[in-house]
């Protein structure tokens, strides 16, 4: 072998070693995860940058490179994502290319009105939250999906979401209604055709137990008035009808807040509201569909620490206020 052959055979060997070395782990001895997310439109040469400043690739333009030599700088797709600083250089641009996404999720608790839905999904979710309640007053979408009303008040489960971050709002929306539909038909749609009651009409009184109800052995109990006093043509009288009627979380309802003239208050017009006043939980529409056998009450008044006192006519209701006002009086608890 001649001289100059060995002395290019080394030079190689070094370059591909020094390359190598390049694209090797950050760090493997004690090797950490970061979260990261490629934006769509981001660059190659963008997305090697935020790895490097991330401290999951040691250069930028090595990964930059690899990525093209093996020609995937074009297939490498936007989404969130999870490294090692323990992983190559490679591993991570495959990762990418699949599209092996880091898997987000949101919470949306029970009780929320659409518009506390839709801060509480705003980070993920394109256009943040303005773009979630133009997809939720999609009256076209919520049709197609089978909602009553037009409204997708009522209908976006309470549930935990998996989603990745940019999704767009009318897929989330989606997702939602159709969660709810699939606990209303796996055995609430039958109890309810059973009960002769409608779709609308069990979410509608669900999302007023939902609003009342602190307590959860309570919920049929609730429910149970509500229904004895839709049977006998009594007002509803539930002061968070009133407060989503105001479109504010009252700590106390007030005379003048009754007077409100919304067809959502329910001291002003008898009968259950146009629709739902929050969206319920699994529990409360079960409460609606199964309510406590029994019970002949006809009121309930909270006593401050989330349970209520029950009564099956206005004597005893009257009886109740006066204990719950002289037990707040002297502090005593409850």
């Amino acid at each position: 072998m001649g001289k100059a052959l060995r002395v290019v055979i080394v030079l190689l060997a070094g370059g591909a070693g020094f390359f190598l070395a390049l694209l090797s782990p950050v760090q493997s001895r004690n090797p950490y995860r970061v979260d990261y997310v490629v934006l769509r439109g981001e660059t190659l040469s963008d997305i090697a940058a935020n790895l490097q400043d991330l401290g999951l690739v040691r250069d930028r333009r090595a990964f930059s490179f690899l990525t093209r030599l093996e020609g995937k700088a074009r297939k490498l797709q936007a989404g969130p994502y999870r490294a090692s600083s323990g992983e190559w250089a490679w591993e991570i641009v495959n990762r990418m290319v699949v599209g092996d996404f880091q898997d987000t999720s949101v919470t949306v608790p029970e009780g929320l009105w659409v518009t506390e839905v839709a801060p509480v999904v705003a980070p993920f979710v394109a256009g943040g939250a303005d773009s979630f309640l133009a997809a939720a007053a999609d009256s076209v979408l919520l049709a197609g999906l089978g909602v009553p009303g037009g409204r997708a008040e009522g209908f976006l489960f309470p549930d935990t979401y998996r989603v990745l971050l940019g999704t767009p709002a009318r897929a989330l929306v989606r997702q939602m209604v159709r969660t709810f539909f699939q606990i209303w038909r796996r055995d609430l749609a039958a109890r309810a055709a059973e009960q002769g009651v409608g779709l609308l009409e069990a979410v509608t009184l669900a999302s007023i137990v939902e609003a009342e109800a602190q307590v959860a052995e309570e919920r049929p109990r609730i429910a149970a008035v509500y229904w004895n006093r839709l049977e006998r043509n009594l007002p509803l009288q539930a002061d968070p009808t009133v407060h989503y009627a105001l479109g504010e979380r009252l700590s106390r309802t007030l005379y003048d807040d009754l007077r409100d003239p919304s067809p959502y208050n329910t001291y002003q017009h008898p009968g259950l509201p146009p629709g739902p006043i929050c969206n319920p939980g699994l529990e409360s529409l079960r409460a609606v569909l199964w309510p406590r056998e029994g019970c002949r009450d006809l009121y309930f008044v909270a006593q401050g620490n989330g349970t209520h006192l029950f009564a099956p006519d206005f004597a005893g209701h009257l009886k109740n206020r006066r204990l719950v006002r002289r037990l707040q009086r002297e502090g005593t608890p409850q």
